[in-house]
């Protein structure tokens, strides 16, 4: 086997076995050999051993940089070997094990049958005490760092369910009556305490010694000499990806253990209880398209703990933990915007918190039972903002400040939100994120990047030439993809245009967002211009086609992003001085309009603000005589748009 210990060489007993030996210790034994043909349900007992401390010496190792890693590694494979060797020993089974502690399994029945199953928990969680106990502080340039165990014990079913696809990776997660009693249990222990679930404290004294009875599989004759690559094959979906490949490369390396920069995404699903066929099935789906977002932007979905008691799913997703990127931070935004969008059949919005920080990560263990872990004090810190957020019951998603940092104007957020968290002297400072800003988006960006229905829907009724001669400039569908045909020709002929998207939820309250792309776009903007090439072309177009406004190009540059919003910056623009906003781009589009033609496309009206549905209106009729043609979507479900709709000189075409 090999293993990540300082000075640790892989054993060989069967030259095929290495690689099966690295994946399978990341597994819990109990779905092994085939984890997609193994039992779901298992009746037995449940230890949970709840560590304090090592978040806290990892903040404290993160400053001496590779060095405090090394330390901080030896330190956690030093202090839970012992544990997981006790464990082993009394007939139990690791299914989970992370720097805050572990949870174990001893069997009542099957390859280890043993009707004493609770004896030997209980002797297993007070061996366990007895270890903690003897581990000496760890030194370190801050300080002495002490570090606490307790534990909980809890007998009945545990069971693992078994979440994703072939193609996408699977991820076990327990459950079941046992760990809940254990949780319990656990919550009622002192630090360097093992209560037992409704019998309260255990006696520290008088164990009866236990005979080892190793749990874990005998590799060799569990596989046999079945060909290695097709057991990788079988258990590798049950790994994170970039690690199953790692080890898949180098299986006689030993992965480094390191402190990186990542960003922590928590998800709280509410009123979703897995104990029911119901639940299970709705997270399926959830997570599939979660792991489908997770994968496209170099991201991990590091955990998934049900919380039957609470009726929730936590998921902790991580930015940079296995494969960093310098867009680390913006790929988890974006993330979980898109997991706030998605369709909750429960109709609880989803609590979401961001946080990012300096963490360890790396493989801690022994060689037959290794777990991935990501620790430190802002993972504990995003968990936290997402309790937190549960109670705000607005689907507000909190970013520290240092994540909002590291995305500079990319994204919109709303105004600062204190929160107050149990561990925490001071309110902890975030920004809810709203939205992704809008990039500019030109026609040509439209008809490359826009989605259309499939079959696609029927063309435009009208030519560009037709629409040119026509007295009418607002047409108002319900499906964007009617566009393209028009478009298309449009472009052909020499016209100009862009389009414009509104968005649903949180972001509705930020004023002219949709324009705020479309005028990008109209401006000649581009994602590969440098903030000052988009400031200095900006700038020439306002001197240029409204030299009145001159003094309030200030509020383009902050709606397009080009710099930061001053105080107050959105309810001024939607209120107090809209009309002033609206004459600027009446201005700016009139000089555009007769320079060449404008196709304008706004799509989703029913999502609109209400400042952008007066700004429309004004264009419309104070623009009326130029040539600037509007193609609007709208799907019934909001009122104050329809009427809006209704007022404007146009046709509805179906």
């Amino acid at each position: 086997m090999s293993s990540n210990f300082p000075g640790f060489k892989p054993a060989l007993t069967n030259g095929n076995l290495i690689l099966i030996e690295r994946v399978a210790a990341y597994l819990p034994h109990l779905i092994l050999p085939d984890p997609a043909a193994a039992s779901h349900t298992f009746e037995g007992t449940v230890v949970v051993a709840e560590v304090e401390g090592f978040s806290a010496l990892a903040e404290s190792l993160a400053k001496l940089g590779r060095e405090g890693a090394e330390i901080l590694g030896r330190t956690l494979n030093n202090y839970f070997s012992p544990l997981l060797n006790a464990i082993e020993e009394g007939g139990g089974q690791v299914i989970n094990l992370d720097g805050t502690g572990l949870q174990a399994f001893f069997p009542a029945a099957g390859a280890y049958q043993d009707q004493d199953h609770f004896s030997r928990a209980v002797a297993a969680a007070r061996r366990l005490l007895e270890l903690a106990s003897g581990f000496q502080p760890v030194q370190t340039p801050e300080g002495d760092y002490s570090l606490g165990l307790r534990a909980g014990v809890g007998q009945g079913i545990l069971e693992i369910i078994h979440l994703g696809t072939d193609s996408g990776g699977w991820a076990p997660v327990t459950q079941g009556v046992a760990l809940d009693k254990a949780h319990q249990a656990v919550s009622q222990a002192s630090w360097g305490q093992a209560v037992a679930w409704g019998q309260g404290p255990l006696n520290p004294a008088g164990t009866a010694a236990i005979s080892y009875r190793p749990a874990g599989p005998d590799l060799a004759a569990t596989f046999g000499d079945e060909d290695p690559v097709m057991v990788f094959n079988r258990l590798a979906p049950y790994l994170p990806r970039v690690l199953a490949q790692k080890l898949k490369l180098s299986p006689e390396i030993p992965l480094p253990v390191e402190f990186r920069r990542v960003v922590n995404v928590f998800i709280i699903l509410p009123d979703l209880n897995l104990t029911q066929d119901a639940g299970l099935a709705v997270l399926q789906d959830y997570y599939g398209t979660i792991q489908r977002v997770c994968n496209g932007l170099d991201g991990l979905v590091h955990r998934i703990v049900s919380n039957p008691a609470e009726k929730s799913v936590t998921l902790h997703l991580t930015f940079g933990a296995l494969l960093s990127s310098s867009d680390d931070a913006e790929h988890a935004l974006q993330a979980a915007l898109a997991v706030r969008d998605l369709p909750v059949p429960s109709g609880a919005l989803p609590a979401i918190s961001i946080a990012s920080g300096t963490v360890f990560t790396g493989s801690i263990g022994t060689p037959a039972c290794q777990r991935y872990v990501v620790l430190g004090d802002v993972v504990k810190l995003s968990k936290q903002l997402a309790q937190a957020t549960l109670a705000f019951g607005s689907g507000a998603m909190p970013v520290d400040r240092y994540t909002r940092e590291r995305v500079g104007l990319s994204f919109i957020f709303g105004d600062e939100l204190s929160i107050d968290l149990p561990d925490q002297a001071y309110p902890v400072r975030t920004n809810p994120l709203l939205a992704l800003r809008p990039r500019p988006c030109s026609l040509a960006a439209f008809l490359k990047e826009a989605t259309f229905a499939s079959p696609p829907p029927a063309n435009f009724p009208v030519t560009s030439a037709e629409l040119l001669d026509g007295p009418e400039r607002v047409f108002i569908l319900s499906d964007a993809g009617q566009f393209a045909a028009l478009a298309q020709d449009w472009l052909k002929s020499g016209g100009k245009g862009a389009a414009g998207f509104c968005l649903p939820n949180a972001a509705s309250a930020v004023p002219y967002l949709a324009w705020s792309g479309l005028l990008g776009g109209l401006i000649g903007l581009n994602d590969t211009d440098s903030r000052t090439e988009k400031a200095a072309k900006l700038g020439e177009a306002v001197s240029r086609y409204a030299p009145n406004y001159v003094q309030d190009s200030g509020w383009l540059s902050q709606l397009l992003g080009l710099a930061p919003e001053t105080p107050g910056f959105r309810s001024k623009i939607g209120g107090s001085q809209r009309e002033d906003f609206s004459q600027l781009v009446i201005e700016l589009l009139r000089g555009l309009s007769q320079r060449s033609p404008l196709l304008i496309i706004i799509s989703k009206l029913q999502w609109s603000d209400e400042p952008s549905l007066y700004l429309l209106a004004r264009v419309v009729e104070q623009l009326g005589e130029e040539r600037i043609f509007f193609c609007l979507t709208h799907q019934q479900g909001n009122p104050q748009t329809v009427t809006r709709l209704e007022g404007l000189p146009g046709q509805w075409v179906e």
